[in-house]
């Protein structure tokens, strides 16, 4: 029978440990922090605003058929192009889901204040699937264009998608 032994002469180094793991978690955090600033640089850039940036939204609530952004001084803006907003999941003052789209982008937020990033993000955006079409043949040709899903918040990989 092995049976682990304790050594009195190396004991462990719980200091260090908590230590190391802290500054795991702060690396964590900061490459979070990241992603959420590029996500929200490229919703700034594709789907602005028609006054401040998606950077300080705290949250976002459906009046109507318009998108609103409401920021944490009480103050709101709807989008730039109204248009954008297509569609919407769950209830119009919380939504879980919001769907926006232009010529070349489809964008979806999805939100859970009990998420991963949702918890410790302002508007709890949790997840930002964004898909754009690399048209490699006449505009009007379907069949000519390739779909590529990029997950901007989560790990992981583009996927393409050809219809």
């Amino acid at each position: 029978m092995n049976m682990s032994t304790y050594s009195h002469a190396n004991p462990a180094k719980p200091h260090s440990l908590i230590a190391e793991a802290a500054c795991v978690n702060a690396q964590v955090a900061a490459a979070e922090q990241e992603k959420l600033s590029a996500a929200k640089r490229f919703l700034d850039r594709v789907f602005p605003l028609s006054t401040g940036s998606h950077q300080d939204v705290c949250s976002y609530v459906v009046y109507y058929q318009h998108l609103l952004a409401f920021f944490a001084d009480g103050s709101q803006s709807g989008l730039r192009h109204p248009k954008h907003f297509v569609d919407f999941n769950g209830s119009k003052n919380a939504p879980c889901a919001i769907e926006l789209c232009d010529q070349d982008y489809h964008v979806e937020l999805h939100f859970d204040r009990n998420g991963m990033i949702g918890t410790r993000e302002l508007a709890k955006l949790e997840n930002l699937p964004s898909q754009s079409a690399n048209k490699q043949g006449a505009p009007d040709t379907r069949s000519n264009r390739s779909h590529h899903w990029l997950n901007l918040l989560q790990a992981g990989m583009p996927t393409t998608n050809t219809p």
